[in-house]
């Protein structure tokens, strides 16, 4: 029996120590003997950090002993910081010793701020006749995609042999694009043809971003030379120009290496652009987030930079706008074409132009949008074609902008300088704002017993002449850096008051001799203070007669001699102790009468004293 509650108790302790290590939330659940029970019963909360470890599971059945049945436990732990931005990650741990059930547990990770809810406004489609589907989210999912992939395949069908014609699949990189080599050099299989003839660079769209503020009182700013100067209490508008002559140019290509291109049949094209701008992790903004759909065009416009027709057009209901966020959906737009020629050898009297209105006959022309149901094969036929698109690429807008408005910046974290002078201290900090663009066309073609397919994915890089003079070195990312200044006046220290030396109290001098003189009066100074030399007060160090008898009072008397002496400070009977000289000048700091009142009449008595004396000794001698 002891044996026995000893390993319980060891089996409860090791148990317990489980729980401790890892702060889960345990629940057993009891499962069925035939099926064991699915994870999942209860959830602990616990923070997840980038550096947390990989995921790992391992998981013990084991038997209950009340039921018989079988269970498993799982428990979710802290994953990598990626699998916490996504939410939740879980992981699969066990928890039990010895013929303990098994219990089942999850721990949720506490992810970052999720990411800003996105809003959708709502808009009536487009007429099916004037656009093509747009499938740019499945066909190019990435929105860092950079760079050109190419594929073109043909082949001729005689009864149940089919021939192949061509195969063409060129992926063009971001890195391809820097030089001057062809398409054919970097990829030597493809052997050497109309399309392999191009340099990478000319079918790698290119984007550069730049901004202003919204109330346009300054031009937009690429930030090739430096970041821009922006102030939170602004409102900014970006603009990403955008340059798809690089669809052109394929086309191009493509119509040259295809005997009799205008009159292949072109069917079932699909094409689109997406363009997203997010917020760097060192710079806190807000892109604007719109209420309605006439809000939405109001903030997000697409326009034409060369003046040529536009054929895109913002599809607002399929963007998604966030305060941390913005993707802009751009579909084929053909209602802004200018009439063009139809290319098609024999195209009927009604067919001779298409697009926009016949300046004749004021009839609107037929809008070719390349995608027809093959009841419509007898009317479609001459101006469904490659001749015709190709036409419509070459005569639309080269070179388009997107101008997004009511974006606010409000701090940045990267690249902080601080920079100080004797009044001010001026801090700077930097951050970026990062813009992509990716698109796609592709479609069927054919004539009579030649059948192929032709498609195009697009992922523009920054241009050269605006790219980003701090984020955009050494890359190809369609970058655009801004800066914030704070300044902080500094306080000047002020030096504390010195304090005025308080009155020295006075006390009265008795005189030296004994005589009969009135007592002058003089300060009394602290010992540490008594400068070498004081000075010499009226009557204070009188000298002795040299005889003792027939002297006149005062007759040897040493002529005094000025004294230097060290300035006094100080206050004596309420005036400020001026620097003295010598003994002239000490009767008035004594007495603080500079008029020598004091000491003319001291003067006037002892003469007088004198010459009474003098009259008493002249009659003691004549008597």
């Amino acid at each position: 029996m002891k044996k026995k509650k000893l390993k319980v108790q060891v089996a409860a302790l090791a148990m317990t120590g489980a729980i401790a290590a890892a702060p889960l939330t345990v629940r057993a659940e009891e499962a069925s003997t035939t099926a064991p029970a699915t994870a999942s019963t209860s959830s602990t909360e616990a923070s997840a950090t980038a550096a947390a470890p990989a995921v790992s599971t391992a998981t013990t059945p084991a038997v209950s002993g009340t039921t018989g049945g079988a269970s498993t436990a799982t428990a979710s732990t802290p994953a990598t910081g990626t699998e916490a931005t996504a939410g939740t990650s879980t992981a699969t741990a066990t928890t039990g010793a010895g013929n303990g059930t098994a219990a089942t547990a999850t721990t949720e990770a506490s992810a970052p701020t999720a990411a800003a809810t996105p809003v959708t406004v709502v808009e009536a489609p487009a007429d099916p006749a004037t656009t093509v589907p747009n499938n740019v989210d499945t066909v190019v999912p990435d929105d860092n995609k950079q760079g050109t992939d190419i594929k073109a395949n043909a082949s001729a069908k005689f009864g149940f042999f089919t021939l192949p014609l061509a195969d063409i699949n060129a992926s063009i990189s971001a890195e391809d694009a820097k030089g001057d080599k062809t398409i054919a050099e970097s990829n030597p299989s493809l052997g050497n043809n109309s399309i392999t003839a191009l340099k990478n660079k000319d079918v790698v769209m290119q984007g550069d971003l730049s901004i202003a503020k919204e109330d346009g009182s300054e031009a937009y700013d690429s930030t090739a030379t430096a970041a821009h100067d922006v102030n939170k209490e602004d409102s900014y508008s970006l603009k990403a120009d955008l340059d798809v002559t690089a669809v052109n140019n394929a086309i191009n290509a493509s119509a040259d290496f295809i005997p009799n291109s205008n009159d292949i049949s072109v069917n079932n094209m699909e094409t689109g652009l997406r363009a997203t701008f997010t917020f760097g992790n060192d710079l806190d903004g807000s892109f604007h987030t719109p209420t309605d759909l006439e809000d939405a065009k109001k903030h997000y416009e697409l326009s034409s930079a060369d003046g040529s027709p536009m054929i895109y057009r913002i599809n607002y209901a399929n963007s998604n706008f966030a305060k941390d966020k913005v993707s802009i959906a751009m579909d084929l737009d053909l209602t802004k074409m200018t009439p063009l020629v139809n290319r098609y050898s024999s195209a009927g009297a009604n067919y001779k132009n298409l697009y926009g209105t016949d300046p004749v006959t004021g009839k609107e022309n037929h809008i070719e949008n390349y995608n027809y149901p093959a009841s419509e094969y007898r009317t479609r036929y001459q101006t469904s074609v490659f001749g015709n698109l190709k036409e419509l690429i070459n005569n639309s807008a080269k070179k388009i902008q997107l101008v997004m408005k009511g974006v606010k910046l409000n701090s940045a974290s990267s690249n902080r300088v601080e920079t100080e002078t004797e009044n001010e201290k001026t801090t700077t900090t930097e951050g970026t704002v990062h813009g992509t663009l990716v698109g796609y066309m592709k479609a069927d073609m054919g004539m009579k017993r030649v059948k192929g397919k032709a498609s195009y994915v697009w992922g523009a890089i920054q241009n050269d002449a605006g790219r980003d003079s701090v984020t955009g070195q050494n890359n190809d990312k369609v970058n655009l850096t801004v800066k914030f200044s704070t300044t902080e006046k500094k306080e000047k220290p002020v030096d504390p008051v010195q304090p005025e030396n308080p009155a020295q109290p006075v006390t009265p001098v008795a005189p030296s001799n004994g005589g009969g003189s009135t007592p002058s009066l003089a300060p009394a100074r602290p010992s540490s203070s008594t400068p070498s030399n004081p000075g010499t007060v009226l009557g204070e160090s009188r000298p002795t007669a040299s005889t003792p008898s027939g002297e006149v009072l005062g007759e040897n008397r040493e002529t005094p001699v000025a004294d230097t002496v060290e300035k006094k400070q100080g206050a004596v009977l309420g005036e400020s102790r001026p620097s003295v000289k010598g003994v002239s000048d000490r009767a008035s700091v004594a007495t603080g009468d500079y008029n020598f009142t004091g000491l003319w009449a001291s003067l006037f008595g002892i003469s007088l004293a004198a010459l009474a004396g003098f009259v008493v000794l002249q009659k003691k001698k004549e008597n």
